[in-house]
């Protein structure tokens, strides 16, 4: 109850896109409901899933050398 943050430690190469959504939506609720900030740490990889919940928070900080981003990959067949 005395939280002043929330910090997310995140390490993640990517995830399934509807898990990493409902993380998403429910980080986000959450930090609404208590109104307290949420603040994502990228360690070595943010990728797909992993970054997606990393946008969930208010800040995220990374190292310079952190690879953050989406890899933004589609498959598709008949």
């Amino acid at each position: 109850p005395r939280a002043k943050a929330v910090a997310l430690a995140i390490n993640a190469p990517g995830g399934a896109a509807v898990q990493s959504r409902l993380i998403f939506k429910r980080i986000r609720q959450l930090a609404e409901e208590k109104a307290i900030p949420v603040i994502a740490f990228i360690e070595d990889v943010g990728a797909s899933g992993g970054y997606m919940i990393a946008c969930a928070a208010d800040e995220i900080i990374v190292d310079e050398t952190s690879i953050v981003g989406s890899i933004g990959v589609v498959g598709g067949s008949f």
